[in-house]
């Protein structure tokens, strides 16, 4: 026969067992994502830029002093069945990452954690107080890229959602876009924060 202070430990073990499990389960089957607040703001430039050949468009602080992109999206259409690329490129340090293509590829998995904690922050119209663009010098196109589509993209970030200080601080940015012979990229909205 069983003492009683053994059978008060296997008491405790198993009703330590059963929330482990009753919390586990639903993390196995149902894998949630854990969503964090992020205080940042959101700003948000109308653009009208078409570009048929490829070409830099410039990206500069409006008071001269280094400003640190923390994120970037864009919306916009393509038109014709070429490639698309378009980066994002710190002039001084030369590090540039991905913002949109429509060659067809692998997407990452998206991340669980996020940094909206009730949905997307709040936008905020820009009126030219943080980031000037204009047009920039004119690039050569890298070619073929793989299988590309048509169509419209919306606030779309493939690497430059999260952007680190040390990589994306500067005055000035330049966005790449390359655009194949007989294509033609429409963007049409910048999203951006300022960290």
């Amino acid at each position: 026969m069983l003492g009683e202070d053994l059978k008060k430990r296997l008491f405790k073990a198993e009703v330590i067992l059963i929330v482990a499990l009753v919390i586990a389960i639903p993390l196995i089957f149902f894998k949630p994502s854990i969503t964090g607040f992020v205080p940042s703001d959101l700003f948000k430039q109308t653009l009208d830029f078409t570009v048929s050949d490829s070409k830099a468009l410039d990206l500069k602080s409006t008071t001269g002093e280094p400003i640190y992109i923390s994120s970037l999206s864009l919306s916009g259409e393509v038109t014709g069945s070429g490639d698309v690329a378009i980066y994002l490129r710190n002039k001084a340090t030369g590090e540039k990452v991905l913002v949109y293509t429509n060659v067809g590829q692998a997407r990452a998995k998206k991340d669980l954690i996020t940094g909206a904690a009730i949905g997307p922050p709040e936008v905020k119209a820009v009126k030219g107080d943080s980031i000037t663009i204009e047009d920039g010098a004119k690039l050569s196109w890298p070619g073929d890229m793989g299988l590309s589509s048509a169509g419209t993209f919306v606030n779309t970030c493939i690497e430059s959602c999260y952007l680190t200080p040390e990589r994306f601080t500067n005055q000035e940015f330049e966005m790449q876009v390359f655009v194949e012979p007989g294509t033609a990229v429409k963007i049409t909205e910048i999203f951006y924060t300022l960290g």
